[in-house]
C-alpha cells in the first residue's frame, strides 16, 4: 500500500512506544499500519494490534495477517569453529514471525 507505516516490535518494552507511534500515524492521516513481531514478540504484536483495534480506534479493522519464518542466525556462534565446538551445518534453526496490517474501515 502507498500510505503505510511499519512498526517493528523488538522487545516487550516496545509495547507502549508502538501504541503511541500507531496513534500518531493514524492521527496524521495514515490509512494503514503494518505491525511486525518475531519469536517471543509475536504475542506483543498481537496485543498491540488488539489494543488499537478495540480500545483506541473503533474505526480500525485488521486487513491482513501474515505468518512465516526465517532462518535464525546466532551471531556469537557464527564463524567460530574449533575442534571442541563443531557447528552442524545440516541443522537450520528458524524463527517465526507475524505481520499484521491494520487499516481504517471504508465507509461505503
Amino acid at each position: 500500500m502507498v500510505n503505510e507505516t511499519t512498526i517493528i516490535i523488538r522487545n516487550r518494552n516496545d509495547k507502549g512506544k508502538s501504541i503511541k507511534d500507531a496513534i500518531f500515524a493514524f492521527s496524521g492521516g495514515r490509512k494503514s499500519l503494518l505491525i511486525k513481531g518475531e519469536g517471543q514478540e509475536i504475542s506483543t504484536a498481537v496485543e498491540v494490534a488488539e489494543i488499537l483495534k478495540s480500545r483506541m480506534y473503533p474505526r480500525i479493522e485488521i486487513g491482513n495477517i501474515s505468518l512465516g519464518s526465517r532462518p535464525y542466525f546466532n551471531n556469537r556462534q557464527r564463524g567460530y569453529y574449533s575442534k571442541s565446538n563443531k557447528v552442524n551445518n545440516k541443522k537450520i534453526d528458524i524463527i517465526s514471525n507475524i505481520e499484521i496490517t491494520l487499516q481504517t474501515k471504508s465507509m461505503t
